[in-house]
């Protein structure tokens, strides 16, 4: 085994997605697909950002999932402060008015703050010190 190829997340609307993960976030569209079904297109794109990749998955009709679900998906970055406020340029509102800084998460400390994406997926900005 290699490492994580991908993060499979389910969503509403792939027009949406791609545009908040690409203009919000600035990930790229790496590839994106469409797979027939009985009850019509599955369309797939995967979003990269650096070696970050999601693969977004639209269901011709939503699915009640019951495999479990992650809290967040965390994105890496080296100025927390900046990108926070580059994202609230963005529109972007963020779910705590500070950003959280933890001295004991991982050797030197870490900061965090969390956001929702377009069909509500928890997400957070995350600085390891």
């Amino acid at each position: 085994m290699a490492g994580l190829a991908h993060i499979g997340l389910f969503i509403t609307d792939i027009e949406k997605t791609k545009k908040f993960y690409m203009e919000i976030l600035g990930f790229e569209n790496a590839h994106e697909t469409s797979l027939n079904s009985d009850d019509g297109a599955i369309k797939i794109c995967f979003l990269t950002l650096g070696a970050f990749c999601i693969e977004a998955v639209q269901f011709p009709k939503p699915q009640i999932r019951t495999d479990g679900w992650f809290d967040h998906i965390a994105i890496r970055v080296k100025n927390i402060e900046a990108v926070r406020k580059q994202l609230e340029d963005k529109g972007v509102q963020f779910e705590e008015e500070e950003i959280t800084y933890a001295p004991k998460v991982w050797h030197n400390g870490s900061k965090w703050i969390l956001f929702r994406g377009p069909d509500n997926e928890h997400l957070e900005i995350n600085e390891v010190l």
